[in-house]
């Protein structure tokens, strides 16, 4: 099964220069094409096709290894017949409905080529080794090389010595050679790697030479190349496919000797196909079709129909009734829109409709801005599709129950924990009084019971979808004085949010959406606010990353002009990516910055057009199904020009 779903550009192929390195050459010129051999379709179901679902890795001696999101890490030596545990010593998950301990959360594997009973796995945080096949691990410290917020995503064993390899989700990869003591940066000067504001490609795969212990290869995620470095001299060359074979994409390398026993072969993974690349040659051979066909959820697949190709905007509860909601519905018609999302509780947790629910009127939290029926058919009639958006973990009516039963929790002065901010309008720049941020504890089965309740009321009085926002742990503040009263032994942040969604899709028929920070949906996060959207898409059916490109740093993508096409990019590779990260288990339709912030707000009118217009094209042009614009204050001024001829263009070109 691919870890990633994105095209690799291919410019040519390679051969071998003087000094030992892989150096390109046009593939108009005389090797383009060669050795090139297709071969027939899987007469019997490849590893890859009977585990779908899992990440199948094959040794050199034929061992086959399986990295399993429900059941961990096994082996097998008779092609998969019977499979051998290989979690004993590894850390484990508890996870709704904590009626057993889930294995961890694997993201790659690597085995020695020379010796393969040496084999090492990462999880998003941790290195793990094994010299016996597994059957005993060691961990690795990972603290110099996995910098704050991000995740290992590959590891390499070398058969030259000791050394251990490790890529991350956008800090480059490293390497020690004394079990995580020392690490050194490999990929600091590699400009190609480099996304500016400290950022890099994520590195998704890599590869000791078993030949030349000062070469390694390495790939990147997301369609952007595979790659040869020199580790003395921290030089880099790509490695191109064979001309006319466009749309490969890379999900693991690996050295294997090849089956004649006349040397070593790169073996490189596609999403339907194994590659060999003969690296002193630039031979490229098809060995393998892996016949990968993935079951679909019957219900998961409605779900998705459902939820698919929306295109709208967010409308407050306060601007859901009345002449207001007039006015939004003429802009949906004008515009071609055909979806709304609408506050149902709110900021501060105000239940913002006419709740027949006793727990949110018992605590106060009530403040019916909207009748409920009435909004539903009035959109209905309008054939508006409407999402519920929910706040859940800020929330300041069920924090301040009490005796503060679910608030979170301050371990210095024994008190409910709150953070006290300015505020700034994003428009006018103007400062308000300080507002506090009330968290109650994610780890709450009560705080779940709550927002599910609202949930189900919110489904069966009519609302088509239902969207998650707040679905993360605090961002700023005094977090280290943060405690967390309701956390499980085995329970992290992610698996709080994994438990709560669990629990959610147990109850929740109709589409589900949840809201993530834009970075969350360009690269994979575990760390930080806990929004991994790899485990989101387990439960939920829709994933709206906020893309917007202010709240990216400046010299993020900074060669390309801010106002058009930087923001077109952050869309369009943006929702790629995320939709890459999640592998095809849910949507991604991100929300659109429809607000100016900081020195955008002296933007011209045209120039403001031009701003959203670009995410606009750029969220089109990508593989997102749909958008939301989104402004707080619902002033859609940005919006000068029609959007309906741009979604109908978009939506012509996708069926042709």
């Amino acid at each position: 099964m691919s870890k990633r779903l994105f095209l690799l550009v291919a410019l040519g192929l390679i051969v071998a220069s003087s000094a030992g390195i892989v150096t390109m050459i046009n593939a108009q010129e005389g090797l383009a094409g060669a050795s090139v051999a297709p071969v027939d379709a899987p007469t019997a179901a490849t590893p890859e096709a009977r585990w779908a679902e899992d990440l199948v890795y094959r040794t050199g001696s034929g061992t086959l290894w399986r990295i399993s999101y429900t059941e961990g890490v096994l082996s097998s030596t008779d092609d998969g017949t019977t499979w051998i545990d290989r979690t004993a010593g590894l850390p484990r998950r508890a996870v709704f409905p904590f009626d057993a301990p889930q294995p961890p959360l694997i993201s790659s594997f690597s085995a020695d080529p020379t010796d393969d009973s040496r084999v090492a796995i990462t999880t998003t945080e941790a290195v793990y080794l094994s010299a016996d096949d597994g059957a005993t691990w060691i961990r690795l410290d990972v603290k110099e090389p996995l910098r704050p917020n991000d995740q290992l995503t590959c590891v390499a064993l070398s058969p030259h010595g000791p050394a251990v390899a490790v890529g991350t989700s956008f800090h480059g990869f490293f390497e020690t050679s004394d079990r995580g003591i020392h690490w050194i940066d490999l990929s600091e000067r590699v400009a190609v790697m480099q996304l500016g504001g400290g950022n890099y490609e994520e590195v998704n795969s890599v590869a000791y030479s078993p030949v030349d212990p000062d070469l390694v290869y390495f790939s990147l995620g997301f369609g952007k190349g595979l790659f040869a470095m020199r580790r003395g001299a921290r030089t880099a060359e790509r490695v191109a496919f064979p001309a006319g074979r466009h749309g490969l994409t890379i999900s693991d390398i690996a050295f294997r000797e090849a089956p004649d026993g006349s040397g070593w072969l790169l073996e490189v993974r596609t999403d339907s196909e194994r590659w060999t690349l003969r690296p002193e040659t630039g031979a490229w051979r098809i060995a393998e079709r892996l016949g990968i066909e993935t079951a679909v959820d019957p219900a998961r697949a409605a779900r998705r129909g459902t939820a698919s190709g929306k295109v709208g905007i967010y409308v407050s509860a306060y601007k859901a009734s009345g002449r207001y909601l007039d006015e939004h519905l003429a802009f949906l018609k004008r515009h071609g829109l055909n979806s709304m999302v609408v506050d149902c509780k709110e900021d501060y947790g105000v239940v913002a409709y006419d709740t027949r629910l006793e727990w949110p009127r018992r605590i106060g939290a009530v403040r019916p801005y909207f009748k409920i029926d009435e909004l539903v058919a009035k959109a209905h009639a309008a054939g508006i599709y409407l999402i519920g958006r929910i706040l859940v973990f800020r929330d300041k009516g069920l924090y301040n129950a009490p005796g503060y039963p679910y608030a979170a929790w301050d371990r210095v002065s024994n008190e409910p924990w709150r953070y006290l901010k300015t505020e700034t309008d994003p428009e006018s720049g103007e400062v308000s009084s300080s507002q506090g941020e009330y968290w109650v504890d994610p780890y709450c089965e009560d705080v779940w019971r709550y927002n599910i309740d609202i949930a189900r009321e919110v489904q069966d009085r009519g609302f088509d979808e239902i969207q998650f926002d707040y679905i993360r742990f605090p961002s700023d503040g005094p977090l280290s004085r943060l405690t967390w009263r309701f956390q499980k032994a085995g329970m992290g942040k992610v698996e709080a949010l994994e438990s709560f969604l669990k629990a959610v899709r147990a109850e929740i028929s109709i589409p589900i959406s949840t809201d993530v920070y834009g970075y969350c949906g360009w690269a994979r996060i575990s760390n930080w606010v806990a929004q991994n959207i790899e485990v989101f898409s387990r439960y939920v059916d829709v994933i709206q990353p906020m893309f917007y490109p202010s709240h990216f740093p400046r010299d993020f993508l900074g060669s390309l002009s801010y106002v058009d096409d930087r923001a077109r990019t952050i869309y369009q590779d943006g929702s790629n990516r995320a939709v890459g990260i999640v592998e095809g288990r849910c949507l991604i339709r991100p929300f659109v910055q429809a607000f100016r912030i900081g020195g955008e707000t002296s933007f011209s009118a045209a120039t403001t057009s031009t701003y959203l217009v670009s995410q606009v094209q750029g969220a089109l042009a990508s593989a997102a199904s749909g958008f939301t614009l989104w402004n707080a204050s619902n002033d859609y001024y940005m919006v000068t020009v029609p959007l309906g001829p741009m979604i109908a263009s978009a939506a012509a070109d996708r069926q042709r």
